[in-house]
């Protein structure tokens, strides 16, 4: 049995180079293989890793496996076991629309650091932070892996810089007399009690349109926030919150429990009516904002359905700029600001996961209150 510089007995198969390095060899349905690795126990791991994809035909030689398809590889037998099914369906959004145009023909072993950076450079002109870290994100996880499977011999991502993103302005955030006229029109069309409902909860468009009565106190006016609604390959479900402080109480107002009490009795009203008719999605049936014929209301409906009444605005008001679902977010987070929300309260009721978080808000509001705030003031110190 073979030994390694200080004398160690190593493992069948294994044997250590003149320069440290250890080498694994093994057989595989008549094809050699052979590994090297400056670590024994990477070593190990990687020889039954490349056993693994052997056993269930998922290897492909380092020569010929492109990006797409170690990406394919990636996600089925090391992200779908492991992660949320809603993740996994980033994943494969972020790599579709922003990896896989620029690189996914390339072979992982051409990939350079300079291919990632180029990538890099070019969505950060065109996509806004979260979107070119997501990106960053999923191509650190597939490289690693193959760093570790030894598909490729060094990682160029850790080599590559994340550069600043566009600059996408200020957050848009209505002001008062802006959210009043947005509430006038948004009661006119679909929707419009689910958008109040954003504006006067804070709550996320997945967890609004998952939302479920199971979760509605009444009693004791509170609205329990339990998960999301996530839609995988048309089939619709209730996945678990973004982060464990996603999962949360919030405190209902008088017109979100007005909303929430009317929306029971009208949707009462359409399953009678329709009977038969009434097609809620299987396990779903307790959804609070539905379609009109019970089904889970998607994500693109709702930003249809938001800039149609972008549209009915702008005819009355052609400055007024656009918003999307996620402005009434912050702007209930600014409201709650300006009325002086603490902010680990604030924390809690958005569900952030640090408080940071919750400070980039008040680092955005706090500059244009500073000179009222200020006024306030006069005349202590003269």
């Amino acid at each position: 049995m073979a030994k390694d510089s200080k004398g160690k007995e190593l493992p069948k198969g294994i044997t250590q180079r003149p320069d440290g390095r250890y080498m694994g060899r093994f057989q595989y349905d008549g094809n050699k293989y052979c590994l090297y690795d400056a670590e024994l126990e990477k070593l190990m791991e990687r020889i039954e890793d490349m056993r693994y994809e052997l056993r269930h035909g998922i290897y492909q030689k380092e020569q010929k496996i492109t990006v797409s398809s170690w990406f394919n590889t990636w996600i089925e037998e090391y992200r779908k076991p492991s992660v949320k099914v809603g993740t996994v369906k980033k994943y494969q959004q972020a790599f579709k629309n922003y990896i896989e145009p620029e690189i996914g023909k390339k072979k992982m072993k051409d990939m350079r650091p300079e291919h990632i950076q180029r990538l890099y450079n070019k969505l950060s002109k065109k996509v806004g932070a979260n979107t070119l870290i997501g990106a960053a994100q999923v191509l650190s996880g597939m490289f690693r892996q193959a760093e570790k499977n030894g598909i490729i011999k060094k990682n160029p991502v850790p080599l590559a810089n994340i550069p600043r993103a566009k600059d996408e302005g200020d957050r848009r955030v209505l002001s008062k007399e802006e959210q009043k006229t947005f509430l006038k029109y948004c009661k006119k069309l679909p929707s419009g009690d689910l958008f109040e409902m954003a504006l006067s909860t804070g709550m996320r468009s997945g967890e609004l349109r998952g939302l479920q009565w199971k979760d509605v106190d009444f009693t004791n006016k509170i609205i329990h926030v339990t998960g999301t609604l996530v839609n995988a390959d048309g089939k619709y479900f209730i996945d678990t919150p973004k982060t464990r402080t996603s999962k949360r109480d919030i405190p209902m107002l008088d017109n979100v429990y007005e909303i929430l009490r009317q929306q029971r009795k009208r949707q009462n009203e359409y399953r009678l009516a329709l009977g038969n008719r009434w097609q809620s999605a299987p396990d779903l049936e307790g959804l609070v904002f539905t379609m009109e014929t019970g089904h889970p209301i998607a994500q693109r409906t709702l930003s249809d359905r938001m800039n149609k009444i972008n549209r009915e605005i702008q005819k009355e008001f052609p400055d007024y700029e656009r918003i999307t679902p996620h402005t009434l977010r912050h702007t209930f987070a600014t409201r709650c600001i300006e009325n002086g929300m603490p902010p680990q309260v604030l924390k809690t009721i958005l569900g952030h996961s640090k408080l940071g978080m919750t400070m980039d808000l008040y680092s955005h509001v706090l500059p244009d209150t500073k000179a009222e705030e200020m006024r306030k003031i006069v005349g202590l110190f003269q």
